[in-house]
């Protein structure tokens, strides 16, 4: 619209004109002008009630930015029918206490202005979306239907909805006449085309009937874009509005095919009515199904910006008439996005395109014998990390370097890849990462393409050495304890970490009595999901290969061992099956097979292995039935001695599962040193420390070893100072394994009494049925609060005349001084001796 409607000055004329003329003038006399108001020359002005309270609110002005306090008594309507949202007429001053501008004489309004004369013209724009009502806020959105018409030379497209047509049931289409009044709403200023009637609908006709367009979108903006038309070789412009209800903006993509319309508009062709088409259905070329062996002359160049030509590349190849022939192609032509490069040989068919009957190279795809032809050096590597929008690393199988890829360059359509896939590849610069190096041309490599280029095949047998996640926890400098999540396949179950970089592992074999290493990706497993640590597996090997191909699970290495150490979720595992080692087994309740597994000292599990670190950590671990038994025979005869080295754990990563016991002999007299672990003490929660004195039984292991058994400590009780107090807990100066200090609760102390710091206690040190830390239990005082005897045979030998004489109350039993206190709190004064004082409340 070229100019405001000349429509809408006749009806409003006559509404300044009408009952309300004396509230549109300006005038001293509308001014409030009380002693709270200075009074100005106003202009009335249109506003929206933007808040209500108890006896104030708030009025937000249309055409401007401002906002208005307002006072009830100035709304002149009916206030107790005023809502937020309604329109309202107001005048502004300033308040003469705040000196702040407020709204006064303030009525109610309508939001539009409806002209009186009715205007004639047509359908532009089919309205489709409902409206709820027939005005439109600032917020609402605008219809989607349009009528035009044309005024002293101007040509005007006027808005309009559903709810604007007079009847509900008349249909109308493009091109329609159609009479209607011209609707301003006042707080946008917006026109709108109101009361729509249809004059008279066109005959349809050969000659009348709107041709329907179809093509492409080719370029997406944020709302709007261009359609490349399958009749033209031109592209048409379009709004998203143009398109249905149902249509969300998510769906309007560039490669969707639609259907359209053609409108002039301000001499300018646009799209409307669009609707969206099934895939296939817009076709711009005829294609020939012969395919064609070609090379390639010039590829199509990576730049920064779109250059104006898309059919940049060129290609060769040799035409029926066996003379060479040139033909074109772009970035849709490729059956892939990856890249082209010189002499590349290529297949590919011939499209000729409707519009212009131009020839051109489509469907080019990039074949295998291209790569035996050129120079080019193509690498192998193993995907490390995935990104799941980009793309990805690549570790070379020969050395440590990485290189990054986009998805784009794999040469396979449809194909997932994911981590530790074994890959094939060419190194080039990137112009747009700054010259970097980048994975370009990427290809899967198989089983048997692998086995093909590696030539001769042998099946071996070997021992997992390291699982295919080893390494990146060994750099990491942490176990997997943090994210894992389980996994049931068949009768295994295995916990796998959440984005864990993939890294390959190694089997240990032996082959013509050499022995020696070779890796292994977790990809090339044939019978289960995933190896650890100790597994008997069989491969097969071919000769110039790095890599363990078809391998096998012949033996799970399940371990046997008993809970030695056990710290709040996590703790060790003493092996049972790995003859004279003494190195702990890490683990974590996450490994646990099951829900709602309950674990206690000396426990016996079933576990398989990893070594991360350089440490050995349990996974899958599943709670068994007792055999400590069978593996050891016990003598009947009992021993006496004394603690050397306890089971202890020292730091969070470092432990002792096995300690030390002398023999005492009856005189006296050290004898020979037994070891023991927590399977050999009767009372597993007591705590051992060094120089206690137990009896014991000895054991004979099946390798003829030989430990301590039945470990008993003879006296349990233990003494200490109290340390602090605090509320319903405390602690005790007690070493014990990493800590100086034992804590204890208020619900351990026997009768009921309250300690303080310093107190003297007695109390039995163990560990923690919950958490597994040491904690002293059954606490009794053993401060002796008497006075000497020397204090209470003096005061005995004392004479008192039994008339005069005071009797002394204990009132309070006298406390040890502790060693935190600063001293006497009172004031000390001299008194004569033998003098009483009385005591003091």
């Amino acid at each position: 619209m070229t100019s405001v409607p000349t429509e809408l000055y006749h009806h409003h004329d006559h509404y300044q004109r009408g009952s309300n003329s004396k509230l549109l003038t300006t005038s001293m006399n509308t001014i409030n002008t009380s002693d709270d108001m200075i009074p100005i020359k106003v202009q009335r002005e249109l506003g929206i009630i933007e808040k209500l309270c108890s006896t104030y609110g708030f009025v937000y002005c249309c055409h401007r930015d401002g906002r208005y306090f307002f006072h009830f008594s100035e709304y002149k309507n009916d206030i107790q029918q005023a809502k937020i949202g309604d329109v309202v007429e107001f005048e502004t001053t300033i308040d003469k206490r705040k000196k702040k501008p407020v709204a006064v004489n303030i009525i109610s309004a309508s939001s539009e202005i409806i002209g009186e004369n009715r205007v004639e013209g047509t359908i532009a724009v089919v309205a489709r979306l409902q409206q709820v009502q027939n005005t439109f806020s600032p917020f609402d959105f605008i219809p989607d239907g349009k009528v035009t018409y044309v005024k002293k030379g101007e040509t005007y497209f006027l808005p309009y909805g559903l709810t604007d047509l007079q009847g509900s049931t008349v249909q109308v289409n493009v091109g329609d006449r159609v009479s209607f009044n011209v609707g301003q709403d006042r707080r946008t200023n917006q026109f709108f085309a109101r009361n729509v009637v249809l004059l008279d609908q066109p005959i349809p006709s050969t000659s009348s009937i709107i041709k329907r367009y179809r093509g492409v979108i080719s370029t997406m903006k944020d709302s709007f874009g261009f359609i490349e038309r399958e009749d033209a070789l031109k592209e048409i412009f379009f709004h998203i509005t143009e398109f249905g209800p149902t249509v969300t903006a998510t769906m309007i993509q560039p490669g969707v095919e639609v259907e359209f319309d053609i409108q002039d508009r301000h001499n300018k062709e646009v799209a409307s009515n669009i609707i969206i088409l099934p895939k296939g259905t817009v076709e711009f070329d005829e294609i020939d199904k012969t395919p064609h062996i070609g090379r390639i002359l010039q590829p199509l160049q990576n730049q920064l910006k779109k250059t104006e030509n898309a059919l940049a590349g060129r290609l060769i190849y040799d035409a029926f008439d066996k003379k060479m022939s040139e033909l074109p192609f772009g970035d849709r032509d490729r059956c892939g996005l990856y890249t082209l490069l010189d002499n590349d040989i290529v297949q590919f068919v011939i499209a000729k395109d409707k519009r212009d009957g131009m020839m051109r190279a489509t469907q080019i795809s990039l074949l295998d014998q291209s790569f035996l032809k050129s120079k080019e050096q193509r690498q192998t590597g193993i995907v490390i990390k995935l990104d799941t929008t980009i793309g990805g690393q690549i570790k070379y199988l020969s050395s440590d370097q990485i290189v990054s890829f986009r998805f784009s360059e794999v040469m396979k359509e449809n194909f997932q890849i994911t981590e530790g896939d074994l890959l094939e590849f060419t190194l080039a610069s990137n112009i747009i990462n700054g010259d970097l190096p980048q994975a370009i041309r990427i290809k899967l490599i198989t089983k048997d393409s692998l086995s093909n280029i590696n030539g001769h095949e042998l099946r071996l047998m070997g021992i997992v050495e390291r699982d295919a996640n080893d390494v990146r926890l060994e750099r990491n400098g942490r176990s997997n304890e943090a994210s894992e999540t389980k996994q049931t396949n068949g009768n295994d179950t295995v916990s796998s970490s959440i984005n864990r970089q993939q890294e390959p592992g190694l089997i240990r074999y032996a082959h013509q009595s050499n022995e020696s290493t070779i890796q292994y990706l977790s990809t090339n497993l044939s019978n289960t999901s995933a190896l650890y640590y100790g597994d008997k597996v069989e491969f097969n090997i071919t000769s110039g290969s790095k890599l363990a191909l078809n391998i096998a699970l012949i033996e799970r290495n399940r371990v046997h061992g008993w809970i030695a150490i056990f710290r709040e979720g996590k703790g060790f595992i003493e092996q049972g099956t790995t003859m004279g080692s003494i190195e702990p087994v890490a683990f974590s309740m996450s490994s646990f097979t099951g829900d709602n597994i309950q674990v206690e000292l000396g426990d016996e599990v079933e576990f398989s292995l990893r070594k991360i670190s350089g440490r050995l950590v349990a996974e899958n671990i599943l709670k068994v039935s007792s055999t400590i038994n069978n593996f050891y025979s016990i003598l009947p005869t009992i021993h006496r001695g004394r603690v050397v080295t306890p089971v202890r754990m020292i730091s969070n990563d470092e432990c002792e599962v096995f300690g030390r016991i002398q023999k005492i002999t009856d005189d006296g007299i050290p004898g020979e040193c037994f070891t023991f672990s927590i399977t050999g003490v009767k009372n597993k929660r007591v705590i051992l420390l060094p120089n206690d004195s137990v009896t014991f039984s000895v054991a004979i292991g099946l390798d003829y070893s030989r430990r301590a058994v039945n470990i008993i400590l003879e006296n349990e009780t233990r003494k200490g100072k109290v340390d602090t107090v605090k509320g319903q807990f405390g602690f005790i100066d007690f070493a014990c394994e990493e800590n100086k200090k034992i804590f204890f609760h208020n619900s351990e102390i026997e009768s009921g009494i309250d300690l303080r710091a310093g107190d003297e206690v007695e109390f039995y040190a163990q560990y923690n049925l919950k958490s597994g830390k040491p904690c002293a239990s059954r606490l009794r005082r053993v401060n002796n609060l008497q006075r000497p005897d020397r204090l209470i045979t003096k005061l005995k030998s004392i004479n008192f005349d039994e008339n005069t004489r005071q009797k002394l109350v204990i009132i309070r039993q006298p406390r040890n001084a502790d060693e935190k206190s600063k001293g006497f709190t009172s004031v000390r004064s001299e008194r004569a001796p033998g003098v009483l004082i009385k005591a003091q409340n």
